[in-house]
């Protein structure tokens, strides 16, 4: 290696450094403030603490199961309770690790109170060494503008509070964002890389990791290896190894989450029915011409068209004891009725994609102590800039499509790229997270069941502008 090459090795070296620095400083601005910073409590994260029996510290007056939406708490304690109901998923990795920790200091004669910024701090070191681990990968291929952009994703994307207020939380949302981060990283390094055990292995979790995260995307690692098999058959003329891993990976978080599904129990039945109270009040009654008669037309009660635009949690009771006929309602009736209708599945869809502004959650407080309170103006945000500027948020959204049709047509599916591959990618998890979204929750949560939406679009806008800069000053030296 010459003189120059090493010095602009050591450069790029430096500059990686510099990025990851940036990012974990910017995550500890966050991560580390007093008050905590992180989305409140829902139901969503007990169904997690459930599995090692811990809840905020609150007074024994108080259920420990009773969520608290208005602000996050960042003191937990162990509370035996008599609900042995826990909700199977990957975010159990960190959930488990942090109570093992916590555990340990019990032991060793620390305090029964415990900090959620264990957790936090777990969840970025894990994505920091992911970080590190693919840039240099993409290094020992020669690819400079792969390894910078990788890393620039750390301290402008995943350091963003649109992401780091669920580092000091027990949500799902994380480990999700990690699971599909991991599963494109390496389906592109990998792109034309012979086969080897440990990278089949490596790719197979990673997909299993994404299904099992939340229900929601049982089904998009499925997609995702759908797709990449297709790319490589019509680029190969065959199958190659790293669809048929996303396959096996995704296959087998299908069957964990299906199985999930078959449980019976007093969660399982609460989020169903939760679930399906908000398809109909916050989706279908919302974009309806005549509520009444959509209502009589599901076999529900009219009268209900009163609760138009309420959340399950809104009704003075469990909905289907407020509504007669809710309880027979069911996807596949969902779905009938917005094939009867298309103009009601336009408006839908119109709706869900407004319906992911802002980025940052609105309906959860983000600041311990208040009421509904949000983080201080002092903690940057480009969600805070999408949500100032809609149309901006829009053309964002509209970027992966638009390159997806560019790339179609060259190279074209024939000669294919590892551009074209990502794009692909990337809009099908726009497209399959959306539509699961709102067809299995309604509107009543679209920012942040949808998070990955705006993240995928964001991450592929920030990839392609880092790496059109380090190629154009490439060419410039040349």
């Amino acid at each position: 290696m010459n003189a120059t090459a090493t010095v602009t090795r050591r450069f790029i070296l430096a500059l990686l450094v510099l990025l990851w620095l940036v990012g974990t400083l910017r995550a500890f601005a966050l991560w580390a403030h007093d008050p905590l910073y992180a989305y409140a409590n829902s139901y969503d994260q007990t169904r997690y603490t459930n599995c090692f029996h811990f809840y905020p510290d609150r007074p024994d007056a108080i259920p420990p199961q009773q969520n608290s939406p208005q602000a996050p708490y960042s003191d937990y304690r162990f509370i035996a309770t008599g609900d042995p109901m826990c909700y199977w998923s990957s975010e159990l990795v960190f959930t488990g690790a942090t109570a093992a920790i916590w555990k340990l200091g019990e032991w060793a004669g620390g305090n029964a109170t415990h900090d959620v910024r264990w957790v936090g701090a777990l969840r970025w070191l894990a994505l920091l060494a992911m970080s590190i681990a693919l840039s240099l990968a993409w290094l020992r291929r020669g690819d400079v503008r792969a390894a910078l952009a990788n890393a620039a994703l750390l301290p402008l994307l995943f350091a963003d509070p649109g992401n780091t207020l669920y580092l000091n939380t027990f949500y799902a949302e994380w480990t999700a964002l990690l699971a599909v981060y991991a599963v494109f990283a390496l389906t592109l390094l990998w792109r034309d890389a012979p086969y080897d055990r440990r990278r089949f292995v490596l790719l197979a979790l990673a997909a299993f990791l994404l299904a099992t995260s939340k229900i929601q995307h049982l089904l998009l690692p499925t997609a995702l290896a759908v797709l990449v098999l297709a790319l490589d058959r019509l680029r190969l003329g065959r199958f190659a190894w790293r669809g048929v891993a996303l396959a096996l990976g995704a296959v087998a978080g299908f069957g964990l989450q299906f199985a999930q599904l078959q449980r019976d129990g007093a969660m399982m039945a609460a989020i169903d029915q939760y679930n399906r109270a908000d398809v109909v009040f916050t989706a279908l009654l919302p974009v309806a011409d005549d509520r009444a008669a959509l209502l009589t037309e599901l076999g529900i009660d009219p009268a209900c068209a009163i609760y138009n635009a309420h959340h399950a949690w809104e009704f003075p009771d469990l909905p289907e004891n407020v509504c007669h006929g809710l309880s027979e309602f069911s996807r596949g009736d969902e779905l009938k009725t917005l094939a009867r209708h298309p103009h009601l599945a336009l408006r839908l869809a119109v709706q869900g994609v407004l319906g992911l502004d802002p980025w940052i959650a609105k309906n959860l407080g983000q600041v311990e102590g208040g009421d509904f309170a949000r983080m201080s103006d002092g903690q940057p945000s480009v969600g805070r800039v999408l949500h100032a500027v809609p149309s901006l948020q829009l053309v964002l959204l509209a970027i992966p499509p638009l390159a997806l049709l560019v790339l179609l047509w060259r190279p074209g599916l024939r000669r294919g790229s590892r551009a074209l591959d990502y794009a692909t990618l990337t809009v099908a998890t726009m497209l399959a997270t959306l539509a699961i979204t709102v067809l299995g929750d309604g509107l009543a949560d679209v920012a942040k069941q949808g998070h990955l939406v705006v993240g995928a679009a964001l991450a592929f806008a920030l990839v392609g502008l880092v790496a059109g800069l380090v190629r154009d000053r490439g060419e410039a030296r040349r």
